[in-house]
């Protein structure tokens, strides 16, 4: 089920006055408009509970175009109108949220901290999300063809003339719906009258880039409104362009609206299981020492600094001696936060 604002309306008084407290802060002008964005609501980038939880502040900071993610998590603080979530030893933050869409009760605060604390090391992590990320910057402007559509899109079926059903077993019934998607997807014109308009919707609603943005309806065409439209009896009997019509005043609905969000938060429960999976992989390869990993792939070292992120190790360094070791870069030594060597 979508999360919907606590609040709904928002008086302009309210905003002008947030805003001229935020700006007497030092918050800048650009920076204004992007808490604004966080304050009225992100929801593609929230939980169920109407929180921005740690392991999307990532993909919030990239949303916003902030420079860092410690710049993201600086602007929110700074402001004094979001609800901070803090560790267990209130040293880092694991979550916010906009007062307009969460309150926070003793109960769901423990739940919030119990999930972010594995996700702890993402804070100032960032180097983490680009390793694996899954698109290239360069896509964020990149416009998509007819074809690109069919490339991405392997679960809306494709033409079979053979009649031999895709995947490993046979459907269970005849399905409408899957039947008018196919149609629209194989039809070039139709495609792009269609659904290139949602892809474009995705992309300036949730400030996602076109690859993800397409991705995201592959889940709202396979998982949303293929089972909608099938649930619907009338849908069987409407002719190819009736269907259109139809599908094109339900996206204009706010269910229509609720589908899409839907769609999104699956695609990003998705993303960030397969992120995680492939950092906890990562973190699995540690040869050399058990206070550093190494990048299977590459050969290079690296270790977690709480104020510069993921630091690289020089191969013939000696392995690091402490989780509080850090690597000086004058004396080629390892040494503990007091300056002291801690190695040789």
């Amino acid at each position: 089920m979508a999360i919907k604002a606590l609040k709904q309306n928002v008086s302009i008084c309210e905003i002008q006055k947030m805003i001229h407290q935020w700006k007497n802060r030092g918050i800048n002008d650009p920076t204004v408009t992007k808490l604004l964005d966080l304050h009225l609501g992100m929801p593609a980038y929230m939980n169920e509970s109407g929180i921005y939880p740690l392991c999307n502040f990532y993909y919030i900071r990239i949303a916003l175009k902030f420079s860092y993610t410690t710049a993201l998590i600086t602007a929110v603080t700074d402001c004094h109108t979001f609800g901070l979530i803090w560790d267990e030893g209130h040293t880092k933050i694991i979550a916010f949220y906009s007062p307009l869409w969460y309150h926070k009760s003793d109960k769901e605060t423990k739940n919030v901290q119990q999930d972010s604390a594995q996700d702890s090391a993402f804070f100032n992590s960032n180097i983490l999300y680009n390793i694996n990320n899954i698109y290239s910057p360069k896509d964020s402007h990149k416009g998509l063809s007819c074809e690109d559509i069919v490339q991405k899109q392997p679960n809306i079926p494709s033409e079979n003339p053979a009649g031999t059903p895709h995947g490993d077993e046979a459907p269970k019934a005849s399905s409408s719906a899957k039947e008018f998607f196919h149609k629209l997807n194989a039809t070039p014109e139709e495609k792009q009258a269609v659904l290139v308009p949602i892809i474009d919707r995705i992309v300036a609603g949730y400030r996602y880039t076109r690859p993800r943005a397409l991705d995201a309806l592959v889940v709202l065409v396979n998982e949303f409104l293929i089972p909608h439209f099938d649930a619907q009896s009338n849908f069987a009997k409407t002719p190819h362009n009736g269907r259109i019509i139809w599908l094109q005043n339900l996206i204009k609905t706010r269910h229509g609206e609720n589908l899409i969000q839907q769609a999104t938060q699956k695609l990003g429960e998705t993303l960030l299981k397969e992120l995680e999976e492939q950092r906890k992989k990562l973190r699995e390869f540690r040869p050399v020492s058990p206070f550093e990993w190494k990048d299977a792939d590459k050969g290079i070292r690296y270790y977690d600094d709480p104020i510069d992120g993921k630091v690289e190790i020089p191969a013939d360094a000696p392995p690091r001696p402490s989780d509080e070791a850090i690597w000086n870069v004058l004396s080629q030594k390892w040494v503990d936060t007091d300056g002291q060597h801690s190695g040789s």
